[in-house]
């Protein structure tokens, strides 16, 4: 992947005319997919792709174009044909383009190297792995694993890589028909992820789940719309977070009106002192850099004990609002967004719990008031009743329907001292390089509407 991307970094050079500025990004990934069914290997695969992503400008026009390439080291001669067969069309689409008057180029020539070790997977031990922890349970699942890279290149001398190796696992397990109460098909879902295969972590991972499923094929408690306890497992959790990510924390989405957490930036409401999220780098779901080539600091504070502390601005809402670029991408979404722990033990949870519900998973999750800052969704998958701080039954599927400022703000007790890191699964364009870091949540209230 390096070599293609150093390749891909000379051969621009060489392609800009006077007065034009060209920059390309590499997407590249050699990824070993794995699908479980029933505990065991039902499907495996490679797939190694390099797509590179050109941007044309020519004074305050621009153009862009992407294209596959033959391979992960298809040679100099290959690149500089795929470059300039883009660049044919390029500079036919620009002649026609109209002026944007919110262009902003990059010209300063950063280099940086971001590159983990190589970390091989061996898909065999994975599966023995899961075959082991699921015995006889109906466990169906996705793995993804291997070396990601993105890369960023221009003509003006900036070379920016990186390369994270890295396996994630995300499954659940099934009860038959005729053990699933209530006659419905049932599931408990999880996931597991990290730099290399840990077996003895996975391995505990898929027990718990098997854990859950087991209280499924009990008889369904159906609970009455209203305000109950619950505790939201680190799931759950990256849900509402990243719902509080459409537009929370963008500039654009401030400053034109439109964003859920106006409130908050305002001091119109607060959330608890004990949340904290930023946007961290560190955490190493995401590069140091963004598709144009801007360098993004390591960390950016987004809500400090409750208070609203930065937003993400992008080049293109720096230019519009006059604001300071933070290398925010265009859509000013967190990419690697970190929930700062608690104190809040995993074995002591249910106990605090005491009596309530222990939330797996949300879904559906939408705004029901957006200016307002009210959320509402589904329960999903193993969401259990509690009682004396033991999982005693599933609940009947419910909606919810509260504020966020109520729901993490005056409701929230504590946070869980252990964060779970959940990358994003999106393989449809290619492996994402995205994820959140987050923690379980003990709420004294979430209303209920049905």
């Amino acid at each position: 992947m390096r070599t293609c991307f150093e390749a891909l970094a000379d051969v621009l050079q060489s392609q800009a005319r006077p007065g034009e500025w060209l920059c390309a990004t590499l997407d590249a990934e050699a990824s070993d997919f794995v699908r479980i069914n029933r505990g065991r290997l039902r499907q495996a695969g490679r797939v190694e792709r390099a797509v590179v992503r050109l941007r044309l400008v020519d004074g305050d026009r621009q153009a862009a174009h992407t294209a596959t390439l033959p391979g992960l080291d298809p040679g100099s001669d290959a690149i500089r044909g795929v470059v300039a067969d883009a660049l044919e069309g390029l500079r036919a689409a620009i002649a026609d383009s109209p002026a944007d008057p919110l262009l902003d180029v990059h010209r300063a020539p950063l280099v940086d190297v971001d590159e983990a070790p190589d970390a091989p997977f061996d898909r065999d031990r994975f599966v023995d792995v899961v075959a082991t922890a699921a015995g006889d349970a109906d466990l169906v699942g996705f793995c993804a694993a291997g070396p990601v890279a993105r890369g960023f290149c221009s003509t003006t001398g900036a070379r920016l890589w990186h390369r994270r190796t890295s396996v994630a696992f995300d499954w659940s397990i099934h009860l038959p028909d005729d053990a699933a109460a209530g006659g419905a098909r049932k599931a408990a879902k999880s996931s597991w992820s990290g730099e290399v295969l840990d077996a003895t972590a996975l391995s505990a991972a898929i027990t718990r789940s098997r854990a859950d499923a087991a209280v499924l094929a009990r008889p369904v408690k159906r609970l009455a719309p209203g305000a109950h306890r619950v505790l939201l497992a680190p799931h759950a959790l990256a849900d509402l977070v990243r719902l509080m990510s459409w537009g929370g924390f963008s500039a654009r989405a401030h400053r034109s009106g439109q964003s859920p957490l106006a409130r908050l930036r305002r001091g119109d409401a607060g959330l608890s002192p004990l949340l904290s999220i930023a946007e961290d780098l560190d955490a190493g779901f995401a590069p140091r850099f963004q598709a144009d080539g801007y360098a993004r600091p390591r960390q950016v504070p987004l809500i400090e004990a409750g208070r609203f502390a930065e937003w993400l601005v992008s080049p293109r809402s720096a230019r519009e609002f006059g604001l300071a670029s933070n290398g925010a991408g265009d859509d000013e979404s967190p990419e690697s967004l970190v929930v700062a722990p608690g104190t809040l033990g995993e074995a002591q949870a249910l106990r605090r719990l005491d009596t309530g519900v222990a939330i797996s998973n949300l879904w559906y999750l939408n705004w029901a008031n957006r200016s307002g800052g009210r959320a509402t969704g589904m329960t999903r998958f193993a969401c259990l009743w509690v009682e004396g701080g033991e999982a005693v039954a599933p609940i009947e599927a419910m909606r919810f329907d509260d504020s966020i400022y109520r729901i993490l703000g005056e409701s929230l007790e504590a946070l869980g001292d252990v964060r779970l890191r959940i990358p994003s699964t999106d393989t449809y364009d290619g492996r994402a390089l995205s994820g959140v870091a987050v923690p379980s949540a003990l709420v004294s209230a979430l209303r209920f509407a049905l």
